[in-house]
């Protein structure tokens, strides 16, 4: 028997809210980074799970999930589609304490727009706020143990990769976390109000 504190994962959520990549730019991304990604130590993120994370959520009750979509969606969906620039990589938090490697994600208006809408809009839901600032990157394989230094450095400056993703919607996710990695699953998505080509006919 459980005891009192046991809480089934059948009515929990481990949460976040994305922008998925297209799978075109997947198979890109994974392509351009496969010498990194190779590095001893390094656990790569499967190519079906690479995204932009606009905002972690944890841990919250199932419940929630429904609140959290119909807010998202609320605060999104005025809001125009964008292209999105993907180009360099990185590491967080230094080569010297690698445990992140990622490919960047060009900071623009229109995508600090799109974050701080989600946040607002997971803490109209009843999610408390994160006090983090969001530094935009797409998560490319996490580091168990960190590569030397100058060998790290120098794999990260040989990637060259640039891409361009038309933003046109917002995925509230579910990660559940099972013994061979994390499996994602998307629980709604928002459009936003326009795609990029729509956005750029209107300029004209």
């Amino acid at each position: 028997m459980a005891g009192a504190g046991y809480v089934s994962p059948d009515v929990r959520s481990r949460l976040f809210a994305a922008v998925l990549l297209p799978a075109a730019i997947r198979a890109d991304l994974t392509r351009a980074t496969r010498a990194l990604r190779a590095l001893e130590g390094v656990r790569p993120v499967r190519a079906e799970q690479l995204h932009l994370t606009l905002r972690f959520i944890g841990e919250v009750d199932r419940g929630l999930e429904t609140p959290l979509a119909r807010e998202i969606a609320a605060a999104t969906g005025e809001l125009p589609g964008f292209p999105m620039r993907l180009r360099a990589a990185g590491v967080f938090p230094s080569h010297r304490r690698a445990r992140v490697l990622w490919i960047g994600v060009e900071e623009t208006p229109a995508l600090a727009a799109l974050q701080r809408s989600v946040e607002e809009a997971v803490v109209r839901a009843g999610v408390a706020p994160d006090a983090r600032p969001f530094r935009p990157h797409v998560t490319v394989g996490r580091i168990r143990r960190p590569p030397p230094p100058v060998g790290l450095a120098g794999a990260i400056a040989r990637v060259r990769f640039e891409a361009t993703v038309d933003v046109r919607r917002v995925s509230l996710m579910r990660s559940e976390l099972l013994p061979r990695g994390a499996r994602h699953t998307e629980v709604a998505a928002s459009r936003l109000a326009g795609g990029a080509d729509d956005a750029r006919r209107a300029r004209r």
